[in-house]
């Protein structure tokens, strides 16, 4: 039993949710998949089983995504983009020249 609280902390913690859409390119995927997602609210439930755990939520914060595309099982057309559907250059998206050497 846990003894009486001494504070509430609010971890802000990032979710994984893996969506299943039909799109023409990877900008138009993670459009729907924010709408299939947040159409009607956060569309996971979260639900707290740690000790002490009151109240789980989705944070309002999308930190960036990542894109498969369907039937490529060696991930080789995937692609890391941020938050704002730019590529991120960590991980060369398919339809994109390689970055210039700094």
């Amino acid at each position: 039993m846990m003894s009486e609280p001494t504070h509430f902390v609010h971890v802000y913690a990032t979710v994984r949710v893996k969506m299943a859409v039909t799109a023409t390119n990877h900008e138009d995927a993670m459009r729907a998949a924010d709408e299939a997602l947040f159409a009607r609210g956060f569309g996971v439930r979260l639900v707290p089983t740690a000790e002490g755990a009151l109240d789980a939520d989705y944070a309002e914060e999308v930190t960036g995504y990542l894109v498969d595309e369907a039937g490529d099982t060696e991930y080789l057309r995937s692609a890391n983009y941020g938050p704002d559907y730019a590529p991120d250059w960590g991980m060369r998206p398919r339809d994109k020249p390689e970055r210039p050497a700094d």
